[in-house]
């Protein structure tokens, strides 16, 4: 996880997925130290396995807010 720049609160977990064709790439965004936000970013195959694998990254977060936008491929 990497240290961000506060932004506004969406939710205090929150989560944006960008969905394509040969994959997902997800952020995660969650409280860290000192009022400061964590910001992690991966890479999932759209599989059935990659979007549970994409659910449990999610969940071990604590993410209780997620957006999605399609990307153009």
């Amino acid at each position: 996880m990497e240290e961000v720049q506060n932004e506004p609160l969406f939710a205090e977990r929150a989560a944006g997925v960008d969905i394509a064709r040969a994959g997902l790439v997800a952020a995660v965004r969650v409280p860290g130290k000192n009022g400061r936000r964590m910001q992690e970013v991966r890479s999932f195959p759209t599989t059935r396995r990659g979007l549970e694998e994409l659910a449990g990254w999610l969940d071990s977060h604590g993410v209780t807010r997620v957006g999605m936008e399609p990307a153009s491929d």
